[in-house]
């Protein structure tokens, strides 16, 4: 349970009505991932760090809360085939998030295409910079209390010296041409997206020249879960 300071700092941050402009500094939001038939797959609570015209800036600290998809016998579901996760009766359990110290750059998506992406800086507990988790995803729909994905399964990892390797290439073979999914088309699209931001990479633009990586951006605690993560959002 969060404590009362906790709490208080979450119902302070309760959701406006209509589509939000910006999101405010320090602000609590959630970072919903969507099934294409528009379940809540995951949840991340998370804090604004900032929202400009470079994008959304979210810090989930180690510890956040979060929720996650499992079976009613309470098994994960995050290692089953999608399409079987699917056709499965499952709840969300909640989780804590117990990987890095995470920011997460969602960036301005286009009105023009049906893939983006999302940049993540990892740091361990000690402060060391990890690296960089490029997530190829849908372009994010706002809503008054965060943000809505659809995941397209290929990451990419990049190393703080900017060699990178893919990762899931298995996994986004599988789905490509199910009908829950993405055709041979939006396949070519997605990974060309991913090609895009290895470039960035590789010439050490922004997000991958240096910026934040010798400091985490935010020391403040874990992010509890607004009692609002469930509300419609435009993809529900």
């Amino acid at each position: 349970m969060p404590s009362h300071a906790d709490q208080d700092e979450v119902d302070r941050d309760e959701p406006g009505q209509g589509e939000p402009g910006r999101f405010r500094e320090g602000q609590t939001v959630v970072r919903r991932g969507l099934h294409p038939d528009g379940r809540i797959a995951a949840v991340e609570s998370a804090r604004v760090i900032r929202d400009d015209e470079r994008g959304l800036f979210l810090w989930v600290r180690k510890g956040s809360a979060i929720l996650r998809r499992a079976t009613l016998a309470g098994e994960p579901t995050r290692h089953l085939p999608w399409a079987e996760d699917m056709r499965l009766p499952t709840v969300l359990v909640p989780k804590t998030w117990r990987s890095y110290d995470t920011l997460m750059l969602i960036p301005p998506g286009s009105a023009d295409s049906d893939v983006s992406h999302s940049v993540w800086w990892a740091w361990r507990d000690d402060g060391t910079f990890v690296g960089w988790y490029v997530n190829l995803e849908s372009p994010a729909q706002r809503w008054s209390g965060g943000v809505d994905i659809r995941d397209y399964a290929l990451d990419i990892l990049v190393a703080p010296d900017r060699s990178f390797e893919w990762k899931d290439e298995d996994e986004f073979a599988q789905l490509t041409g199910h009908p829950f999914f993405w055709d041979e088309a939006g396949a070519k699209a997605i990974r060309a997206e991913g090609e895009r931001v290895i470039a960035l990479a590789a010439a050490g633009v922004f997000p991958f020249d240096g910026t934040w990586c010798d400091l985490a951006p935010d020391d403040g605690p874990p992010s509890v879960l607004p009692w609002w993560w469930d509300l419609p959002g435009p993809g529900r």
